[in-house]
């Protein structure tokens, strides 16, 4: 398991990453969301072992990673920007991994780039960030991991790429039993590989919960009203967000049940159809409705989290 124990990072006096706790299974894929300077990339490279906490502690199967390099030999970890010796070939960059870590397997390397199609005799400093980032996902994932730690492993690659990515980090996690985090802005990628996930606001875990329990965070629901949504289901604290076209009306809702359906057809509505919602509608909808709160939907979830 990999256990994340009450987590404390900063730069200089400015904290950045605050109490976070989080645990992963071998076997699961967890996601870790959150805006730009949410401390994603801070955890991240601590969670890599690239930086030392300042307090807590980052423990993979009872042992903890910082300057720890025979635990670093089971932990892949594939950075947002990945730089090797520029004058290598992509080639010396497997030579030198096949003798840094007992575990690689060339010919796993070999297969995956079947799909990736790397030039192998090409420099590195003549690598796109998209090919850097497959050199460095065939790389680390070569090395046979327990565990892969993936920073927006997804930048710089083509559609094609994202989906042929998902589909080795899939089959990665089915056949070997390895455990996943990865940091991603492709929600929707995300949304298709995740186990579990763990939104990050301002340093502190906001939500952490399985994939399923995060999507009935809320609903979003068809609704018609013939005559015109009226003031009243405007002025509804359960809707986070509403639009229309004509008489058809989009909600998205918190807390939706069956009474909540009859309030609406009270005010008019003449079909009500819920709807599922996407992991990145979910996320800006959260988003908007704590901008507009001022925080205390932030605080009311951390009750949530602690109850």
């Amino acid at each position: 398991m990999l256990e994340i124990k009450d987590l404390w990072k900063g730069y200089y006096k400015t904290k950045v990453v605050k109490a976070v706790n989080i645990k992963i299974d071998k076997g699961e894929i967890h996601g870790l969301i959150g805006e730009n300077s949410a401390g994603k990339t801070t955890l991240i490279k601590c969670v890599a072992g690239v930086y030392k906490p300042d307090e807590g502690e980052i423990i993979y199967d009872g042992k903890p990673v910082y300057n720890n390099p025979k635990v670093k030999e089971h932990v892949g970890y594939v950075a947002d920007s990945n730089e090797y010796i520029s004058l290598y070939t992509v080639s010396k960059m497997v030579d030198m991994y096949e003798t840094f870590y007992p575990k690689f397997d060339r010919e796993k390397f070999n297969s995956y780039n079947e799909v990736f199609k790397l030039p192998v005799g090409k420099r590195l400093y003549a690598l796109s960030k998209g090919q850097k980032m497959r050199l460095a996902f065939m790389l680390e994932t070569a090395k046979q991991p327990d565990y892969l730690i993936l920073d927006e492993p997804t930048s710089g690659l083509d559609p094609v790429a994202k989906s042929k990515f998902f589909e080795m980090l899939i089959n990665e996690v089915e056949h070997n039993n390895i455990g996943v985090l990865i940091s991603s802005h492709n929600l929707e990628g995300l949304e298709r590989i995740c186990d579990s996930v763990t939104m990050l606001h301002e340093g502190v875990v906001e939500r952490q919960m399985s994939m399923e329990d995060m999507k009935c965070q809320l609903t979003r629901l068809n609704v018609v009203f013939e005559g015109g949504a009226g003031k009243k289901i405007y002025e509804m604290p359960q809707i986070l967000r509403i639009s229309n076209v004509g008489s058809i009306y989009t909600l998205v809702v918190r807390d939706f049940d069956e009474e909540f359906v009859s309030v609406l057809k009270k005010n008019g509505a003449s079909l009500v159809e819920p709807l599922d919602i996407s992991l990145e509608e979910l996320f800006v909808v959260l988003e908007e409705s704590k901008e507009q709160n001022d925080g205390t939907d932030v605080n009311a979830d951390k009750s949530e989290l602690q109850s």
